[in-house]
C-alpha cells in the first residue's frame, strides 16, 4: 500500500504529498466558488454554516492521526525487537554449537551462516518491496533454518545427554519465532480503512474552511492553504514511518550483517 511513496527520498515525498494536497485544495476552491452563486448565494456574503464545523472536523482528523501514529510507533518497536531477538538467538546458537561433535557442529554452522546470508540478501529486499508473507521468496532462507532444526532434532538420542542440547534447540526455535514476528511486522502499517477515513476527514475539514471563508476570497486562500500545509505534514510523517522495513528510514539488517563478519 503506497509502496511507491515509501520508496521516495524524504524531501521528494513531502513535496509530492504537498503538491497533491495543493491540487485538491485548488479544485475544491474552484468548485465552491462555482456552486455558491448557482445555489442562490452571493460570493460576498457569509454562508449559514457555523465555524464550529471546522473545529469538529479538525478534531476528528487530529484524533485519527494520533490513533494511526500510535499504531505505527508500536509496529516499528515490535519490528526492531523482533530483529534484535532473531540476531541474539542466532548468536547464542553459534556459541552453543561448540559443544557438539565436529560433524554436527559443521552442518549446523553452515545452515545458520546460509540462513544469515539469505536473510540479508533475499529477505530484506523482499520486505522493502512489501512482499506478502506467503510469497515463495521467503522460502529460501527458511529452508536453511528448518534444515538446522531438523538436523538437531534427529540427533536427539545421541546428543540429549549434552547440557547444551536443549538450550541450543530452544535457541533455534526462538530464531524461527522471531523470524515470523519480523515478517509479520514487515506487512504491518496503516490499513485502507484508516487511509480512507483520514482522507475523508481531512478533505471535509478543508471543504468546511473553504465554505466558511467563501465571502472573503483572500482569507479563503490563506486559511485553506495553511491547513493544506499542516495536513500534508501529518500525511508525510505517517507515510515516512508507515512500514518498518520500507523506505529511506527503514530498519537496516545491521544486526544480521554483524554476525556474518569473520570471528
Amino acid at each position: 500500500m503506497f509502496v511507491a511513496f515509501h520508496q521516495l527520498p524524504l524531501i521528494v515525498m513531502f513535496f509530492v504529498v504537498l503538491a497533491i494536497s495543493i491540487i485538491i485544495c485548488g479544485l475544491l476552491i474552484a468548485l465552491v466558488r462555482f456552486l455558491i452563486p448557482r445555489l442562490g448565494y452571493a460570493l460576498g456574503e457569509p454562508l449559514p454554516i457555523r465555524d464550529s464545523l471546522i473545529n469538529a472536523c479538525g478534531g476528528l482528523f487530529a484524533l485519527i492521526v494520533a490513533f494511526s501514529a500510535a499504531g505505527i510507533w508500536n509496529d516499528a518497536l515490535s519490528a526492531r525487537n523482533a530483529v534484535q531477538r532473531e540476531a541474539d538467538s542466532i548468536e547464542n546458537a553459534m556459541v552453543l554449537l561448540v559443544s557438539l561433535p565436529d560433524d554436527v557442529q559443521s552442518k549446523l554452522k553452515g545452515d545458520l551462516q546460509a540462513y544469515l546470508k539469505d536473510v540479508v540478501a533475499i529477505d530484506w529486499p523482499a520486505m522493502a518491496k512489501a512482499m506478502p508473507l506467503d510469497d515463495a521468496v521467503f522460502d529460501q532462507s527458511e529452508k536453511h533454518l528448518l534444515d538446522a532444526i531438523g538436523s538437531l532434532s534427529q540427533q536427539h538420542v545421541s546428543l540429549a545427554r549434552l547440557a547444551t542440547y536443549t538450550p541450543l534447540l530452544n535457541q533455534l526455535l526462538d530464531i524461527r519465532h522471531a523470524r515470523l514476528a519480523r515478517l509479520a511486522a514487515s506487512n504491518a502499517g496503516i490499513t485502507w480503512a484508516q487511509w480512507i477515513a483520514m482522507w475523508l476527514i481531512s478533505t471535509s475539514t478543508l471543504l468546511a474552511i473553504i465554505v466558511c471563508n467563501s465571502h472573503a476570497f483572500r482569507m479563503q486562500i490563506v486559511a485553506s492553504y495553511i491547513y493544506v500545509l499542516v495536513a500534508s505534514a501529518a500525511y508525510f510523517v505517517i507515510l515516512a514511518h508507515d512500514r518498518p522495513f520500507v523506505g529511506r528510514i527503514s530498519i537496516p539488517p545491521t544486526a544480521m550483517q554483524s554476525l556474518l563478519l569473520p570471528r
